[in-house]
C-alpha cells in the first residue's frame, strides 16, 4: 500500500482531582500525514457546541467605515495601472477586484465579493464566492506572464471574521501572484514530486481513492470537487479539503467547476455551523502557473477558526502550531467528516 495512516495513542496517568484524586488515564493521539510526515495532536476532545456571540455590535460598527460596501468601494479603493488591469479594476457579477492597499508582493489584489455587508456563516450565498473565484481567475490570466514569465502561483485565500483574522467583516477575498507560494505549499508540491516519481501516480488521485474506498473521511462530492476531512487535522474543531480532480491552478477552473466548488462550500461552512463556528479560512492550494508534471491537483482548504474564550480573547493558536509546527484539534477527523457528510446530503 502506497498510503499509511499511522496513528500512535497515548495515555496519560494522573491523579484526578474531578475523581476525588482516583488514579485515571487520559487519551490522546498522536497522527502523522501520510504525504509529509508531518504530526498533529488530537486530546481534550470537546466537542460541545459553541454559544454563537452576538454579532450585531460589530457588524454595525465595521459597516459605518466599511471601504468595501456600495458608494465607497469605487470612490476609496485603488486602481491598477492601466497597463496592467484596463480600467484599473475588474467586475464579475456583484464583486469587484482591486489592488490591495497594502500588498502581499508585486502584484496583490483584493476582491469585495457583494454589496452586502454581511453574511452568516451559516447562510453564505453560492454567488458572491463564484463571482469572487471568477474575479481571480480572469486577474491570473491577465496578470500571470509579469511574473517569471508566467511561472508563478495564483494564490486565493479568504479571511472570514475577526477570528481568521480579517480586518473587515464585509466578505473579501485576497488575491496574490507571487513565485514564493509559502513554506506549506512548497514542502508538499515537493512531497508530491516525490510521490509521483517512486508511485507512478498523482498523490491526491490515490489519497481520494483511498478515502474514497476506507470511507472513514470521505465526505461526498459536488460535481467534480471532492471533500474529504484531512488525516491529520488542522483546526481544533476540525477542518475541510475540497480536491479538483485533473485540475492544478484556478486559471483551469471552468464556470461549471466553480459553481460546483462554491456549492459544495456553502454546504461544508453550513455543517461547521451547526457546533456554533463562525468564522473560518479559506486557502487554495495550486501548483505553479505552466507546469505540466501531472504530480499536483489543485485543492482548497477550510478551516473553521474560533475563540476558545471571548471574553479573554483567547484564540485557538498556541505555541504548538505557531512556533513547534505542530497542529492541534480537540475533535477527531472521523467526527468532523460525518458530521459534513450530513450537511453535504442537504443540499
Amino acid at each position: 500500500m502506497s498510503l499509511q495512516f499511522r496513528r500512535e495513542q497515548k495515555r496519560a496517568r494522573i491523579h484526578d482531582p474531578r475523581k476525588n484524586f482516583e488514579l485515571v488515564e487520559v487519551e490522546s493521539e498522536l497522527r502523522y500525514d501520510p504525504l509529509t510526515e508531518t504530526t498533529g495532536r488530537i486530546c481534550h476532545f470537546a466537542l460541545s457546541r459553541l454559544a454563537v456571540p452576538d454579532l450585531s455590535g460589530i457588524i454595525a460598527e465595521s459597516r459605518a467605515q466599511c471601504p468595501f460596501c456600495p458608494g465607497k468601494v469605487e470612490s476609496i479603493t485603488p486602481r491598477f495601472p492601466q497597463d496592467l488591469v484596463p480600467g484599473g479594476r475588474l467586475h464579475n457579477g456583484q464583486a469587484i477586484l482591486f489592488p490591495n492597499l497594502f500588498p502581499y508582493d508585486d502584484i496583490s489584489a483584493v476582491a469585495a465579493l457583494c454589496p452586502e455587508h454581511f453574511h452568516p456563516m451559516a447562510a453564505m450565498p453560492e454567488r458572491p464566492i463564484g463571482d469572487g473565484l471568477k474575479l481571480a481567475r480572469d486577474f491570473f490570466g491577465l496578470t500571470a506572464h509579469r511574473v517569471e514569465d508566467g511561472r508563478a502561483f495564483g494564490l486565493v485565500t479568504w479571511n472570514y471574521m475577526p477570528p481568521a483574522g480579517a480586518s473587515q467583516v464585509h466578505p473579501h477575498l485576497q488575491i496574490v501572484l507571487t513565485a514564493h507560494p509559502g513554506n506549506a505549499l512548497t514542502r508538499e508540491l515537493a512531497a508530491e514530486s516525490g510521490y509521483l516519481q517512486r508511485h507512478g501516480r498523482c498523490y491526491a488521485e490515490a489519497l481520494l481513492s483511498a478515502e474514497i474506498e476506507a470511507r472513514e473521511r470521505y465526505v461526498g462530492a459536488t460535481g467534480c470537487v471532492s471533500w474529504l476531512v484531512p488525516f491529520v487535522p488542522y483546526g481544533l474543531f476540525g477542518d475541510c479539503a475540497a480536491v479538483f480532480r485533473e485540475r492544478a491552478t484556478i486559471s483551469e477552473l471552468s464556470d461549471a467547476d466553480i459553481a460546483d466548488f462554491a456549492r459544495g462550500l456553502t454546504l461544508v461552512l453550513r455543517g461547521f455551523a451547526e457546533r456554533g463556528l463562525w468564522s473560518f479560512n479559506l486557502t487554495f492550494f495550486p501548483a505553479r502557473f505552466g507546469s505540466d508534471g501531472g504530480a499536483h491537483w489543485l485543492t482548497a482548504r477550510v478551516l473553521p477558526r474560533l475563540y476558545l474564550n471571548a471574553g479573554l480573547h483567547v484564540t485557538d493558536v498556541s505555541y504548538l502550531q505557531l512556533l513547534l509546527e505542530e497542529r492541534f484539534a480537540m475533535v477527531k477527523p472521523e467526527e468532523t467528516a460525518a458530521l459534513l457528510r450530513t450537511a453535504l446530503a442537504a443540499r
